[in-house]
């Protein structure tokens, strides 16, 4: 799990959203982005972060990262050559709020001051340049302004350090619109100031952000002049009446120097934004900058944060989705190692065999598969089997097997068997029996019957089987019979090899024969008989059943038949109670009697392959006289004419 967390950090650095393709005041909400989730369910934390900024009742004043985000040349010059002056109005496209009070113009002083007051200031002529007091002062020369720095400068002097350009540019585009304000390369006054290199020329930056009514100063080079003013400069903020106001730590009025250092004044009021977490419906989730999250598919969260700027302008929404991924690693099935210990151990194995397997096609640098002989080390990723190409054992083993995502962190397991197996010892399965209905000398049957008993009591997962038409064959295990379930078998012997599973070279085989037994099927019922009952009136008679028995022979003449008599249907079935015959006596019940010959090839026994045949047999009783009969006397008359 070592290894995840530490993946999880670098992979949270480098994918992280924050950055700024904007200048670093405006209105921004970033979030960063946290690792994939091994599981569905699995839970982590979302955190964002914004800029955020209140009303401008007050400031804030923090140190920032010297970046200036914008050229110290470049802008529309302003003061060019001359000294203690303020530039025309600069109209902004935005308003700007400053010490609770919206602002549209604002005028830029040639001695690095900006002010709001267009009653006490105009262009032209004017721009203090004699200060002592510190910051907030009702007494300060110009109030409602931003310093950065404020100090007596002279862009009139143009000399081999100094290169004078205070420009002025609106930058950007809604709702991040900037005033940005430069004082480059400009000489303190004076002549003893202006001339000496180890003072220098003076270079700084103020930036005014729209919406967020924050302020940055960027100071390249201040480097005082004790010998004029005092050296003063100061770095702030401060409102119409000098009552308020807000200097960096060191930077207030006074003769100090600094270098490449920044400022930021963010208007620390009521807060003016909204900030909130929506799910991938838009539904509202949080309002804390971090929460849980634990989602059961990849799910897209975005991070709002909504800006009320003033002067009534509409809201500002910015947004960032981020998307928690589920990575759950799927593994491939890898493949049993199975031996047949006909030699003595140990037994050598190369576990990465199975690698490609697991991996499903994955690249094998993003998909590293390690090998293990615990469920506990493949799942933490501990101890893995090196070399796993030249594995020993003497025994059986489960091995267990982990697949990690590299640029996740994200693993699984599964596992596969080494399996060191005894020669198999094959069954001795009973012949098969089969009836053969149409006479063709052929029975679909299934073979595959004879499965439990060739395996004799061995595991059938660990053994294969496969059904040959000759020892040949079966030895040299080609070509088995391709459908065993379905075989249209003749008479004959079936071999049958079991295989150690994985290894065919561990073997053995048995065998089987197949007996058909013709079923004589084209037997029809022999010609009904009729006789005069021998014995009035008592319903038997002798019945002589050779024709019938040679009609029945007729029927099948290239088979010998067994034929038995029989008086229902039940016993013929069954081949139970036969009668005698040919000379059958006929049942003393029935005038009219059905008899059946049950018929089979000679010498069978197996059950079923027979034919029963009905045959009528009739008594017919002999006639009686009606009543007894009387003497008839009759004269010969021939004696009366006698002479």
């Amino acid at each position: 799990m070592r290894n995840k967390y530490l993946l999880l950090i670098l992979f949270t650095s480098i994918v992280c959203f924050k950055g700024f393709s904007q200048a670093p005041g405006c209105p921004d909400v970033s979030v960063f982005a946290p690792a994939p989730l091994c599981h569905p369910g699995e839970c982590t934390e979302l955190t964002a972060d914004y800029f955020d900024t209140g009303a401008t009742t007050s400031y804030d004043v923090s140190s920032i990262a010297y970046a200036p985000p914008y050229p110290f040349i470049g802008g529309t010059q302003v003061s060019a050559n001359t000294d203690d002056v303020w530039s025309p109005l600069v109209t902004l496209p935005f308003s700007f709020c400053f010490y609770g009070q919206n602002y549209t113009q604002a005028l830029v002083g040639s001695n690095g001051v900006i002010t709001f007051d267009t009653t006490n200031f105009s262009p032209g002529p004017g721009c203090p340049w004699s200060f002592n007091q510190l910051v907030p002062n009702a007494g300060f020369p110009i109030k409602n302004a931003i310093y950065g720095v404020y100090q007596d400068i002279d862009p009139g002097v143009d000399n081999s350090f100094a290169n004078p350009n205070i420009n002025y540019a609106i930058l950007g585009s809604a709702p991040c619109r900037t005033l940005v304000v430069n004082f480059s390369e400009v000489a303190q006054f004076s002549g003893t100031c202006e001339n000496d290199a180890t003072i220098g020329a003076q270079t700084s930056q103020i930036v005014l952000y729209e919406t967020t009514n924050v302020i940055e100063v960027y100071v390249q080079r201040r480097v005082p002049c004790p010998s004029w003013n005092g050296g003063n400069g100061v770095i702030g903020v401060q409102n119409a009446g000098g009552t308020q106001g807000v200097t960096p730590p060191g930077r207030n009025t006074g003769s100090w120097s600094a270098t490449n250092e920044a400022w930021r004044f963010t208007p620390n009021g009521s807060s003016i934004v909204v900030f909130e977490w929506l799910d991938s419906n838009g539904t509202v989730v949080s309002t804390d900058t971090t929460m849980s999250v634990c989602p059961t598919e990849t799910t897209t969260y975005t991070a709002r944060a909504t800006y009320t700027p003033c002067g009534n302008n509409e809201p500002v929404i910015k947004t960032q989705p981020v998307v928690v991924e589920i990575d759950e690693v799927e593994l491939g099935e890898p493949e049993d190692f199975v031996i047949c210990a006909v030699n003595p151990p140990p037994y050598i194995f190369d576990l990465s065999q199975n690698s490609p397997l697991v991996r499903m096609g994955g690249n094998e640098f993003q998909y590293p598969v390690t090998y293990h002989l615990t469920e506990e080390d493949a799942e933490e990723g501990f101890n893995p089997i090196i070399p796993d190409n030249a594995f020993s054992t003497t025994t059986s083993v489960t091995i267990y097997v982990r697949m990690e995502n590299a640029l996740t962190g994200c693993s699984n397991t599964t596992s596969f068997e080494i399996i060191i197996a005894e020669a198999p010892v094959a069954g001795q399965p009973n012949d098969l029996n089969l009836c053969d209905d149409d006479g063709d000398g052929f029975v679909m049957t299934d073979l595959t019957v004879q499965n439990s008993d060739v395996l004799a009591g061995l595991d059938e997962n660990a053994y294969t089987i496969a059904y040959f038409e000759s020892l040949v064959d079966a030895n040299a295990n080609t070509p088995a019979i391709a459908d065993p379930q379905n075989y249209n078998a003749e008479e004959g012997t079936i071999f049958v090899r079991v295989s150690t599973l994985g290894d065919d070279t561990c073997f053995d085989v048995t065998s089987f024969d197949i007996n058909i037994t013709e079923l004589p099927n084209d037997v029809v019922s022999p010609a009904s008989m009729e006789i005069c009952d021998d014995n009035p009136n008592d319903g038997t008679a002798s019945f002589d059943l050779t024709d019938a028995v040679n009609e029945i022979i007729a029927a099948e003449p290239a088979m010998t038949l067994d034929i038995t008599v029989h008086e229902t249907q039940a016993e013929a079935d069954a081949g139970t109670n036969p009668q005698n015959y040919p000379a059958y006596v006929s049942n003393s019940q029935a005038i009219n009697q059905i008899i059946y010959f049950r018929v089979k090839e000679a010498g069978s026994s197996l059950a079923g392959c027979y034919v029963v045949v009905p045959m009528d047999l009739t008594v017919n009783q002999s006639p009686a006289p009606a009543a007894p009969l009387t003497d008839y006397v009759l004269c010969d008359q021939t004696k009366l004419h006698d002479p």
